[in-house]
């Protein structure tokens, strides 16, 4: 499993957003998009690919599709992630697609997602780029004919073309969890208001839930994607860094805190999903060596690089803007 890579990219959403509540520059405005449309999840203009065949889900385990109503707004707007923008697939009755898949496990269970739910490790769950929240798949492992069902409850994956990022339990159902990426086959099941499958035939073999979003997380261990390289010391030699005797500093046992030591700091983020928050923190950990915390403020987390002075303030910024970080920004606490 060390060898595994998952790495996530800088998220940002529009802050207006209540559930999936994304931003990272200090002004907003809603997406705009141009160019011609292309078939497949991903950044610019995309719609999803129709499917052929009806989509056969007799016997497949995992969860149990139902109808459930999905909000226009909120996690459904389109949003912004590094620079790129992202339409969502509202209305969406058909689509099928192949690509990479990943799985995020352990270190993310009790956390929230993008709509507001709290991620249980062991359910049969994913996220998706621009399907609305929540939606269903049935995913095929392509390397061994494997399949599961999963209910899309998340935003990802953000890393080079992968199309679905799978939880714990959904990647072991279909034999994942040590390969850490498969390429497979994701097939939209649609479920009408007297919830009958419109694309769909079979009985389903799973379980069905009747309330997703009442996990307890009592206790959560260190929060980290799976392979991420574990975070750096919060006491960095460099240059600029004030030394604050880490007081006010997350670590992967402490994700966020509550009050944050007065500085100069570099804003990568501010979203209201503990899963991206986190994930985020410990991507950009692994590309520099000054601290980073995680400011609570209500349900938003702001994802901040610091305490540094004003002038390291700026430098990192500027640092962080050539390495892709566009929509970075300098604040003060």
């Amino acid at each position: 499993m060390k060898n595994i890579k998952f790495i996530a990219t800088i998220i940002t959403v529009s802050a207006a957003l209540v559930l999936q509540g994304c931003s990272s520059s200090s002004s907003g405005g809603a997406p705009s998009f141009s160019g011609s449309y292309r078939y497949g999840t991903g950044p610019n203009k995309t719609k999803p690919k129709p499917q052929t065949e009806t989509v056969n889900i007799n016997g497949v385990g995992g969860a149990v599709p139902k109808y459930e109503y999905q909000r226009t707004g909120g996690c459904n707007k389109d949003y912004r992630v590094l620079g790129k923008n992202y339409m969502i697939w509202n209305g969406t009755t058909s689509y099928i697609e192949e690509g990479i898949a990943s799985w995020y496990g352990p270190g993310f269970h009790g956390q929230k997602t993008s709509n507001g739910e709290i991620y249980d490790q062991k359910g049969f769950t994913a996220a998706h780029k621009n399907l609305p929240l929540p939606s269903y798949l049935k995913v095929t492992n392509l390397r061994n004919g494997k399949k599961v069902i999963v209910r899309v409850n998340d935003r990802g994956p953000f890393v080079g073309d992968r199309i679905l990022d799978l939880s714990e339990g959904s990647a072991r159902a279909i034999d994942m969890v040590g390969t850490g990426t498969s390429k497979v086959r994701i097939e939209l099941i649609n479920v009408s208001s007297n919830g009958t499958y419109t694309n769909a035939v079979g009985k389903p073999a799973g379980v069905k839930q009747q309330q997703y979003a009442q996990v307890v997380n009592k206790k959560t261990s260190s929060y980290q994607h799976i392979g991420a390289a574990t975070s750096r010391s919060a006491g960095s030699s460099n240059t600029g860094y004030i030394n604050t005797n880490n007081q006010g500093i997350t670590s992967n046992r402490a994700n966020t805190v509550s009050n944050t030591v007065p500085g100069w700091y570099v804003q990568l983020v501010a979203c209201n999903s503990d899963l991206m928050a986190n994930e985020i923190k410990n991507n950009v950990q692994t590309k520099i060596s000054y601290p980073i915390v995680i400011r609570k403020e209500g349900n938003i987390n702001k994802v901040l690089v610091g305490p540094l002075n004003e002038g390291s303030a700026r430098k990192v910024a500027a640092s962080l803007k050539q390495k892709g970080y566009t929509d970075c920004f300098v604040k003060s606490f």
